[in-house]
């Protein structure tokens, strides 16, 4: 059945339905010219801070969470190894690859980020993470925006979201169109939410050479589908370019994203941006630790699962990093819309709640520390929902990142207003 072009419209606009937006590209190794990239991974579904980076030596902390919380002795990875990092924290257990990134100078920890009047639900706090806006208003995500003033020239590879079937709002721009990525391999056209799959690529590609009214949603359209078709299996060519001796585990989704990562950024000059997102992995109201068998065991359950995933994918990332030459010139940043409550509930978990911590890593990270303060854990300090204070505006992150890492940043610009750096760069 042929698409009409009244079907081409409708079937285009309801999903924007192609996920790779990209020209023919050559493929070579980068050369080494300086450009700083960074990956933003999102831990998505609000991790629970106090049990990642772990004030073990605080007694309100095992009051709040006598069953999930861990003592002192329970602090080591499964080789019996400690995960205390001094005499007030600990990494969780599960992450002792972070742990050695952390020993070797190469991940710094933020402490009690978060923003003002936090708004509990996923929605609305994704949209002021990725757009670094607390009113809700904002469109453009503040790497987007970073992207229209200092890549507008780029080919596309110079921004890429990986784990989406669609673009994120932080990528999201007005000048730069990013890339979308689910894994390599597949086609770069993909359509989204429509069993018309074949009807729509023939669409796109019946119309590459039809004439349309200049900047028309119509001419974008065919502008697009004249891109992907032209892309067809060059990220296949770009896992034939790369090489690497680091091993990726196949059962790790954090891994294979982060693999990703790898490969656009060893092959691609433009690399720049990437957004990773781990969706809904770590909401954790129920059932954060053990398993039904095991209930009440520590090292296993949801968290520990994830936490684990995460810490192999970035140590293997970075170790990678280090053998293409770009650790270098590689920043990694994790984030998660909200934390965690401070007391565990009934069902073996925690709820939404507030501030939290993150990571970041990389070779010019000034890691084995930590920035910003802990949020009190004494219940006269939380706010009025029961939940820890943040110490540390997100966007003082964002602000150390924009003028101390990306080429071309301005935080003020970025951000709409000026907020105090961070030392970890």
């Amino acid at each position: 059945m042929a698409v009409t072009r009244r079907d081409f419209i409708k079937q285009s606009s309801a999903a924007f339905s192609i996920a790779m937006m990209m020209p023919a590209l050559g493929l070579s190794r980068p050369q080494q010219t300086g450009r700083k990239i960074l990956v933003l991974v999102q831990l998505g579904g609000g991790n629970d801070g106090l049990n990642t980076v772990i004030p073990y030596k605080d007694p309100r902390y095992r009051t709040l969470r006598p069953t999930i919380g861990f003592t002192e002795a329970e602090l080591k990875d499964t080789e019996g190894n400690s995960t205390i990092i001094n005499g007030e924290f600990a990494f969780h257990p599960a992450l002792s690859e972070l742990k050695e990134l952390f020993d070797e100078g190469s991940l710094a920890v933020v402490l009690g980020v978060g923003y003002p009047n936090p708004d509990l639900s996923h929605d609305a706090s994704n949209a002021i993470w990725q757009t670094a806006d607390t009113t809700k208003q904002a469109r453009v995500g503040w790497l987007g925006k970073y992207a229209d003033s200092a890549l507008a020239d780029e080919p596309p590879l110079s921004a890429v979201s990986v784990g989406f079937n669609s673009l994120p709002r932080v990528l999201s721009a007005s000048k730069v169109n990013p890339v979308a990525i689910r894994r390599l391999g597949e086609s770069p056209f993909r359509v989204i939410n429509t069993p018309e799959t074949d009807n729509v690529v023939r669409a796109f590609r019946d119309n590459v050479n039809r004439e349309f009214p200049a900047d028309s949603f119509l001419e974008k359209l065919a502008r697009v589908g004249a891109s992907a078709e032209r892309s067809s299996g060059r990220l296949q060519e770009a896992l034939d370019a790369y090489h690497s001796s680091v091993i990726y585990s196949e059962m790790n989704p954090a891994a294979q994203a982060l693999k990703t990562v790898a490969v656009l950024a060893s092959v691609f000059p433009e690399a720049t941006l990437f957004h990773v997102a781990f969706s809904s992995f770590f909401d954790t109201h129920a059932r954060q630790i053990g398993t039904g068998e095991d209930p009440r065991n520590k090292s296993l359950g949801t968290h520990a699962t994830d936490l684990k995933r995460i810490s192999e994918a970035i140590k293997a990332f970075y170790d990678d990093m280090v053998e293409q030459g770009l650790a270098d010139d590689v920043l990694l940043v994790t984030y998660s819309e909200f934390g965690r409550r401070p007391n565990e509930n009934a069902s073996l978990g925690t709820d939404h709640g507030s501030a939290s911590n993150l990571f970041v890593v990389g070779n010019k990270v000034k890691g084995g520390d930590f920035y910003g303060l802990q949020p009190s854990l004494n219940a006269t300090d939380f706010d009025t929902a029961g939940n820890m204070r943040f110490t540390t505006d997100f966007r003082s992150v964002y602000a150390t990142v924009l003028d101390r890492w990306l080429e071309g940043g301005n935080a003020e610009e970025v951000l709409g207003a000026r907020f105090p750096q961070l030392g970890f760069l």
